[in-house]
């Protein structure tokens, strides 16, 4: 007997092979398509005109992480992660993104968002805070910029290499950006490997003139991971601002945080850490620089 070429079977094997072929037809034109290396002009001009010192600049595609190493004199973050927490802090932040604005940057409350430029296939997004609230901005959303890091194994300077300074000979003792715990609390900041010995030290010398903030504070921590089996004594955290110098000492598994009284937020400080025994444990800590409303270059 002739089987019709139009039974249902063979109309639903039909569209089940077209569906496959253009599934990998997608798949493919989507991972061969060419990745933008620069920002469009329309974008960069508006940045030049708008964005202001330090201000962040979040890319919502990790297709276009390239306009991070492409354009080195502004402070663009690389897309994925949890970019939309971090932006949350700032009183005003710039969004690129491609086809649609990602749900989490959507959902931000006290934002306004406004297009400030679009091109085929990319829009810059303005988002202002209509709140009210105070504005945080962190030392470590800006690593390595604004950060100059000295130790006792290197005190003329720490090497940056692969996204991290090198403090110490050995390989876990690095300067980078990280997430740790602080019982039940989870903070993104300057993972510092202490090292190890009161003689040994290391000290962070922020400028942080381009925040124009009206506080700054200190927050500082022993993450729960890594501890000294409750035989290690604090670490010592000292900051210094010219004549000025406030000492804090660390409990293993909290984070604090102090206001710098005093200390002016648009000139250098340091930050030395000392540890009369290093242990496994991982030293954080991170400048907090606050300011209601705008913030003005």
């Amino acid at each position: 007997m002739k089987v019709s070429p139009r039974t249902p079977y063979n109309i639903a094997f039909a569209l089940i092979l077209l569906t496959a072929v253009w599934s990998v037809f997608s798949f493919f034109s989507y991972h061969i398509a060419p990745l933008p290396e620069r920002m469009p002009g329309p974008l960069l001009d508006t940045l030049s005109r708008e964005v202001r010192p330090g201000e962040p600049i979040y890319l919502a595609d990790q297709r276009f992480d390239r306009f991070v190493g492409s354009h080195p004199q502004y402070n663009i973050f690389p897309g994925g992660g949890s970019n939309a927490p971090k932006a949350a802090r700032a009183s005003r932040f710039f969004l690129v993104v491609g086809a649609s604005m990602p749900g989490d940057f959507g959902d931000l409350d006290g934002f306004s968002a406004t297009v400030a430029a679009a091109v085929e296939g990319l829009t810059l997004w303005r988002f202002e805070r209509t709140d009210g609230a105070p504005a945080e901005y962190l030392l470590s959303d800006a690593f390595p910029d604004g950060l100059v890091i000295r130790s006792s194994a290197f005190p003329d300077g720490a090497a940056f290499r692969n996204g991290e300074f090198v403090i110490g000979p050995a390989p876990w003792e690095r300067a980078q950006v990280k997430s740790g715990e602080f019982g039940p609390e989870r903070r993104t900041a300057l993972s510092v490997h202490p090292l190890d010995g009161p003689d040994k030290w290391i000290e962070l010398t922020a400028d942080p003139a381009r925040w124009r903030a009206a506080a700054i504070s200190l927050g500082y921590g022993i993450a729960a991971s890594g501890d000294c089996k409750g035989q290690c004594p604090p670490v010592t955290v000292t900051v210094t601002q010219e004549e000025r110098e406030r000492s804090f000492t660390t409990r293993d598994g909290v984070w604090q945080q102090a206001e710098l009284k005093g200390f002016a937020a648009d000139r250098p400080l340091t930050i030395r850490v000392v540890a009369d025994k290093a242990g496994k444990r991982h030293f954080y800590c991170d400048l907090i620089f606050r300011a209601a409303g705008e913030v003005t270059p």
